[in-house]
């Protein structure tokens, strides 16, 4: 079993709606159909909103708002990333631009959501292990999780508060 930590953020649009979708879609996409908890707390958790200022554009755009959510999974990391990418296509995310300019850099565009994998842990023996990717495609923990203030403190929240998968499975199923 696998706690994935994610970034969901939103700068066009219905913000707050799109991070409701987004949460009730990573929910039905990542939580486990047969996973048996007391509550629906003890598999999932998300953090307050906050609105951002953008961080990494070159022009003006709308601030964001941003949430983490916190969930119970039993895909990897790579499937982690495809589902994520699934659904922000499936909620209207267009990429427009290249990730990376000629020089390297990279390219950041407004969105109607973003999910991004903040950090991921894995079952082994009844304690959550930090679990680190290193593919080209994919880096966990997020390698700007330490550079980014707010993502650090939405994270932050998450681990701090200790819902989200440390209690016994229960008796009552969660029905999603």
């Amino acid at each position: 079993m696998y706690k994935v930590y994610l970034l969901l953020g939103s700068n066009m649009g219905d913000r707050q709606a799109m991070l409701d979708s987004a949460n009730l879609e990573l929910i039905d996409a990542l939580l486990p159909d047969y996973l048996e908890v007391a509550s629906l707390g003890d598999a999932v958790n998300t953090s307050q909103v906050i609105e951002t200022q953008p961080w990494g554009f070159d022009t003006p755009v709308e601030a964001f708002l941003n949430q983490s959510f916190c969930c119970l999974t039993e895909y990897e990391p790579e499937q982690v990333l495809e589902i994520c990418q699934r659904i922000e296509v499936e909620l209207g995310r267009e990429r427009k631009a290249p990730q990376f300019d000629a020089s390297g850099k990279r390219v950041y565009e407004s969105r109607v959501i973003d999910i991004d994998i903040l950090a991921i842990e894995k079952e082994n023996g009844g304690k959550w292990e930090a679990v680190q990717v290193d593919l080209p495609h994919l880096s966990v923990p997020h390698p700007q999780l330490e550079s980014r203030d707010f993502a650090r403190k939405l994270y932050d929240e998450l681990k701090g508060a200790g819902k989200a998968a440390e209690k016994s499975v229960g008796k009552k199923k969660v029905k999603k």
